[in-house]
């Protein structure tokens, strides 16, 4: 039984893994509910019952109730998920991380705000894409982009490479408050 469920866990979390990154995992959903997720791996390997219970040795309705069950636990930790990452409000939340950034650290400019939410929905842009959405010249728009990499706000593999958005440990506070409150709290 025991390792029936971490052959089923890990299948799962394997599986799904290509539609999230890692980001979700239905692990957490499965642990909060533990002692009911062990009754329901029990029950779909029970031994069929009656003649319209399936075609072979198990029972087709405990499975069946299992993958519903399943299927429940993973909507509600996707459910979950959207709650702790609200994207709908990621604009906001980099403006406000740029704000004060630049508050505090004259090397960063309200003009990154909007390339930076652009590279968080669109993904990998070209290091000069990424400089003209900026508005500014191109040798301060050259100096505030090798700023963001420094700071680790964008990251990228080569100095001609495309960039990509990053989450800094220091930015999680604004970027994503509910998944990572601690980020609030936390001394360097």
């Amino acid at each position: 039984m025991i390792f029936t469920s971490c052959a089923c866990r890990l299948q799962t979390h394997c599986a799904l893994w290509p539609l999230s990154s890692g980001l979700w995992s239905v692990s957490r959903g499965l642990a909060r509910r533990r002692d009911e997720y062990y009754e329901r791996l029990d029950a779909a390997d029970a031994p069929r019952q009656g003649d319209l219970d399936g075609r072979g040795n198990l029972s087709e309705k405990e499975l069946r109730r299992w993958c519903e069950w399943f299927v429940g636990i993973c909507e509600d930790q996707v459910s979950f998920m959207t709650r702790m990452f609200r994207l709908n409000e990621m604009k906001t939340r980099i403006q406000a991380l740029i704000s004060f950034r630049a508050a505090h650290d004259k090397r960063i400019r309200p003009e990154a705000a909007l390339p930076l939410y652009h590279l968080f929905l669109a993904g990998p842009t070209a290091r000069g894409e990424f400089q003209q959405m900026t508005g500014l010249g191109e040798r301060t728009a050259r100096t505030l982009l090798s700023n963001l990499i420094e700071t680790g706000l964008v990251t990228s593999t080569g100095h001609v490479a495309p960039v990509r958005f990053a989450f800094p440990l220091d930015a999680l506070q604004f970027l994503l408050p509910e998944l990572y409150p601690e980020a609030a709290s936390r001394e360097d």
